[in-house]
Order: structure tokens, then C-alpha cells, then sequence
């Protein structure tokens, strides 16, 4: 499901997105398609509707207005203040449970805080490996490369006391630190460093260490020269062998990156609950009820109590979910799988009924679903290049296999306006009869501000007129890649838009009759995709920076008066899944998944904060 078009998904892959970054209209001189080929059919089963759909206005388009201004050749740096991780760290202050202090923050074991500049590491905890018959129980690091770590610091993650340092810890494979954590609730933790060479190894038992302090340098163990680290809750005097018969999650092991980016998280200001990295294809469907939110995990579709991100309900009958969608209009979630059929599910409600199937279509195609809520009730189906339009009771109102790939969509008003990655299909807008096609381009994300119809295109921002169904270039930008920007409506009817091209990276802020109200340069200073939303007023850009294995989502708070950012929350992963990662709107907050590593709560604006 494309992420900017209902605020469900954060990323699609990087490289298809760029792919058809470029698509540009040719406003001057457009092209209709021909009329798009219908065949109404029934599905071999006819459940009992729903609900009526509830009509509502329909937008009335504004002027379109004649200036097309581009984007100064140097746009004023953009003003980012705050800093998440500065207001958390502390010296230790020793006590009677903690007397070496407790943590505040824990960074990495090499190139701390970050281990940024770091790709290999992080990433094999409880990887079996056959020539030892056993499953480790670490992470191996190597900084600069596998042949060149030999003599590299590495660093404790966190404030703690040395129980145990020997040079020969591990005899041929060298030397061995194990330094305990004990944080503010009276828990402890323990951190291993292995692999390590025994002349930098001078800590005794007994002594304090500090949270970025070098402890020793990587050694030359019997393979190649590299850190073995773990993160464990047993065996504070003693080194083991760092490999476990069974899993070592089950017996006091902890994934040591995984643990590290949780402790960051969950301590954050803001941060209400977290969940950790449960399996790829996570994807939130949307809030049900104000108090529950509806995702797929795990082929699943579960609800998760908004409050405190614990399981309500799942359900497993449907089959493998691919793809889940709210009913606009219903307690209905749809549900869809790469088999080819749909169900819809009637939600828990307040009589205390679970979650039913209400009905199934079973369709003759195979492929990656896209469900798409329809404004009046009901859903698209986008799958193999087909597109039907399914009815709340589950008939087939209207197909099509001449639109293209949904690309992003926006509710306006009874109308659904439909952007596609077709190079040659333009944008559609869709209403109980089915598609009509605009003489405007087919890439770009659609916007409605109050009753203005809007659309971000790789190549400009256009205007668009329902009225017509055309559109007309307001503001022209350098060719960008859609997949790396974003575009709202801001709440006095303006929209801010992020637009990436080769040359620039800016924060584009309208009016809202198109004039430009500030444009800044974010380059070199927010690398990735940018997500923009906005949360009882308020709008708010999340950042991610996919690194490849390393993975990374900020949050700012978009001061619009002043074109200025405030960085308020930091979160990451080392095991990385970027299609995975996500943003969308929870009442007064927002739910972020970090595609790879952990799902969370953010109150933007936290009592205090």
C-alpha cells in the first residue's frame, strides 16, 4: 500500500519508487484515454450490506492562478533546533543498589553513540551456524572492515561496574570484559566484550566505568580479527563459550542491538509503549474505535490497545493477510492476500461480539494485494494491473485492467482522486460508477486543503480542477524522486511540501491559493524519505534514513510561522526492513513502526515536554 496516500505506510522500496520519480505531464497538450472497459460482475457469494453509504459536499475547486515560479538556486538552510539525546545523559551518581551509578543512555560498543559509521555488525544474534552446531549467543563487529579491525577501541555501552576482565579470558580466542548496568527501576544488565587483545585489557573486577569509555581494543582471535559482543542477564563471573545448544533468547541471552535501540526508545520523552521487531511485513491498517490499532503482523490481523500496544484480538481464519484496509464508513476491516480473494470482517463492537466474517470473494488472480478505502463505503482491490471496486455487501460494483498501479489516493468528499504509476495512465478520479481520467500526470501524491484539490508531482505542484478534471502547474520544481518527499495540507488551508531532486533537498511551505509562503534547504542536513503529517493541528515530519542494514526514524515538530524544525524522538534498528516502516495518526499522537526494529506510541506533546 503506497504510504503517502491515506497515512498507512511509510516507505516503498527505495529503487522502484525512483523509477518512476520522473514521470512529468504535459499540461499543455493532454491526452484522454479512451473509455475504460467495465464489466459489473458477482462474486460467487452475495453476503447482506453493511451500511448506506453517507454522501457528503463535494469540493468546490478555487481559480487556478497564472504565476509558475521555480524554486530559487539556493534555498536558505533550514533551522533544526533540540536534541532527544542531550536532555537524557548524566555523569553516574553512585548509590546503594548502583555503585558505579545507573544508566541513562546506552550507546554501542564500537564508533559510539551510533555505531553509524559501522555496516558490519548488529545483525546475527541467535544465527545457527553448522560448523559449530550450536546458535550464537552475540554479535560480531568489525570496524573498518574484516581485515581491518584489529586495534580498534571499543567502548562500554553504559555506566556500570567490571565483573569480570582477563587478558586470556578466552585463551586463544583472547581477551574478555563483562561490565554489569543497573537502571533507575533496580534492574541490571550485563554487557560482554569479547575477542578483545589482552595487553589493552588493564580494568580490574570492582572497578567503574562510564557510559563511551574506552575499555580495551579489538584482539586477534583464532579467525579473522573482530568483536564479539552480548547483552545478558546470567553469568556475571564467567565467559562462557558464546555459543548456545538452544536458542539464547530462551536462557538469558538478549539481542544486544535490538536491546540497545529498546532501552533508547522506551526511555524517550513522549514514548507511551513500544513493541519489538515481530516479523517482516508489519503494516497498519488505521485506528478502530479511537482505542485500538488494526495491523497485519505476521501474516496476521491483530488489534492492539492504543493505550498500552498489547494484543486486544487477532485473527488467522482468512488465511495469509497481505493487506488490510478500514471500511470508511463500517466496523468492517478488509482483508486481502496474495491468493486473490478479499474478506471482510465485522470489527469487535461495544455488545461484546468477537471479530466475523461477514463475506469472502475468492478471485482467479495471484499477486501482492492493494486495498484502498472507498470514500462511500466499500474498498478497491488492486492486484496483477486489475482494479475492481467492491461493494459493502461484496458485490463487484465495476473492474478495470486499464488504470495502472495505485501509486497514493485521497479522499475528497464521495470522490477517491487515484494516482498511478502507469507512465502513460493519468490521474483518475473514482466515484460509485467507477474511474474518470484527468488531463493531469499520472505520478504524485494528491492533496485535499479545505474544498482545493491538490497534486505534488515529481515535477511541480499542480492545482486541480474538478470542475475540468485538469490540472494547472503552480509552482515548478527540478525533476525529484517522489519516493523521498511528501506533501499535507497545513490547517490554515496552505500545504507544505518535502521535495528531493538531484541537486537540492527543501521544505517547500504555500499559501493557500499557491503562492509560495518560505521554501528552505534541508540537504546535508535530513538524509531519506520524509513523511509529513499533522496531529490535532499540529505538523510533524518523520524521517527515515535506511542505511542499508542500519536503520533510522527521527520525528520533528514543524514550527510553519517560523520555518523551523525541533527534533523531539530518535529511534533505529541494525537489522533493517524498509518497506516495513511506517508512520500514521493515533488521536493526539502517532504510531511509528520501525520497519526491522520496534513499533511505538509517540505523544508528539508530552505534559512537560
Amino acid at each position: 500500500m503506497p504510504w503517502r496516500a491515506v497515512g498507512l505506510c511509510f516507505l516503498v522500496a527505495f529503487l522502484a519508487a525512483c523509477g518512476r520519480a520522473g514521470i512529468t505531464a504535459n499540461v499543455g497538450a493532454p491526452t484522454r484515454p479512451a473509455a475504460i472497459a467495465r464489466s459489473p460482475a458477482t462474486p460467487t457469494l452475495t453476503p447482506t450490506p453493511i451500511l448506506s453509504p453517507t454522501p457528503s459536499d463535494t469540493p468546490t475547486p478555487s481559480a487556478t492562478p497564472t504565476m509558475t515560479p521555480t524554486p530559487t538556486p539556493t534555498a536558505p538552510p533550514l533551522a533544526i533546533v533540540g536534541d532527544p539525546r542531550a536532555g537524557r545523559l548524566s555523569d553516574p551518581i553512585p548509590t546503594g543498589n548502583a555503585p558505579c551509578g545507573v544508566v541513562d543512555v546506552l550507546d554501542f560498543p564500537v564508533d559510539p553513540p551510533d555505531a553509524a559509521s559501522v555496516p558490519a555488525g548488529g545483525g546475527d544474534f541467535g544465527v545457527y551456524r553448522g560448523r559449530f552446531g550450536k546458535y550464537h549467543a552475540g554479535e560480531d563487529w568489525w570496524v573498518g572492515g574484516r581485515g581491518a579491525s584489529f586495534g580498534k577501541p571499543v567502548y562500554s555501552i553504559g555506566h556500570g561496574l567490571v565483573t569480570y576482565a582477563e587478558p586470556l579470558g578466552w585463551n586463544r580466542d583472547k581477551g574478555v570484559i563483562i561490565i554489569q548496568h543497573t537502571f533507575a527501576d533496580g534492574s541490571t544488565l550485563l554487557s560482554f566484550y569479547g575477542h578483545l587483545d589482552p595487553p589493552s585489557i588493564v580494568l580490574q573486577p570492582g572497578q567503574c566505568v562510564v557510559r563511551g569509555e574506552q575499555i580495551a581494543q579489538i584482539g586477534r582471535p583464532r579467525s579473522s580479527p573482530h568483536l564479539h559482543f552480548e547483552i545478558r542477564t546470567q553469568s556475571p563471573y564467567a565467559p562462557l563459550t558464546g555459543y548456545w545448544p538452544e536458542d539464547p533468547a530462551l536462557v538469558g541471552w538478549l539481542p544486544p542491538s535490538q536491546t540497545i535501540w529498546q532501552q533508547r526508545i522506551a526511555g524517550a520523552s513522549g514514548v507511551q509503549w513500544t513493541r519489538p521487531f515481530a516479523a517482516e511485513g508489519t503494516k497498519g491498517a488505521g485506528i478502530f474505535n479511537g482505542d485500538t490499532l488494526v495491523a497485519v503482523e505476521d501474516a496476521q490481523l491483530i488489534g492492539l490497545d492504543l493505550a498500552g500496544g498489547s494484543v486486544r484480538w487477532q485473527y488467522a481464519d482468512s488465511g495469509r493477510v497481505s493487506e488490510a484496509a478500514l471500511d470508511a464508513l463500517s466496523p468492517v476491516v478488509y482483508v486481502a492476500g496474495r491468493a486473490g480473494w478479499v474478506e471482510a470482517l465485522r470489527l469487535p463492537g461495544d455488545d461484546g461480539a468477537g471479530l466475523s466474517s461477514h463475506w469472502r470473494v475468492e478471485l482467479d488472480l495471484f499477486g501482492t494485494p492493494t486495498l484502498i478505502p472507498l470514500p462511500q463505503g466499500g474498498v478497491l482491490l488492486a492486484i496483477r494491473e486489475k482494479l475492481f471496486a467492491l461493494a459493502p455487501d461484496g458485490s463487484i460494483r465495476w473492474q478495470s485492467e486499464s488504470l495502472g498501479q495505485p501509486l497514493a489516493w485521497a479522499a475528497a468528499g464521495e470522490e477517491l482522486i487515484l494516482s498511478t504509476t502507469g507512465g502513460d495512465s493519468p490521474l483518475w478520479q473514482i466515484g460509485q460508477a467507477g474511474p474518470e481520467a484527468w488531463d493531469a500526470p499520472a505520478g504524485g501524491y494528491p492533496v485535499v486543503a479545505g474544498e482545493q484539490w491538490w497534486l505534488y508531482a515529481g515535477d511541480g505542484l499542480y492545482r486541480l480542477d474538478a470542475a475540468t478534471r485538469t490540472a494547472g502547474l503552480v509552482y515548478a520544481f527540478p525533476r525529484g524522486m517522489l519516493a523521498l518527499g511528501d506533501a499535507v495540507a497545513l490547517p490554515d488551508g496552505g500545504l507544505l511540501v518535502a521535495h528531493a531532486d538531484a541537486f537540492d533537498r527543501r521544505l517547500v511551505a504555500f499559501n493557500a491559493d499557491g503562492s509560495l509562503r518560505w521554501e528552505r534547504s534541508y540537504a546535508g542536513l535530513l538524509a531519506g524519505a520524509q513523511r509529513l503529517l499533522v496531529v490535532e493541528g499540529a505538523v510533524y515530519l518523520v524521517s527515515h534514513n535506511d542505511g542499508g542494514q542500519v536503520g533510522e526514524v527521527s520525528v520533528y515538530a514543524v514550527d510553519v510561522a517560523n520555518a523551523e524544525l525541533r527534533h523531539i524522538f530518535v529511534g533505529g534498528t541494525r537489522t533493517s526492513v524498509p518497506a516495513d516502516t511506517w508512520a500514521l495518526v493515533a488521536g493526539q499522537g502517532l504510531v511509528i513502526n520501525i520497519g526491522g526494529g520496534h513499533m511505538l506510541a509517540l505523544d508528539p506533546q508530552p505534559p512537560g515536554g
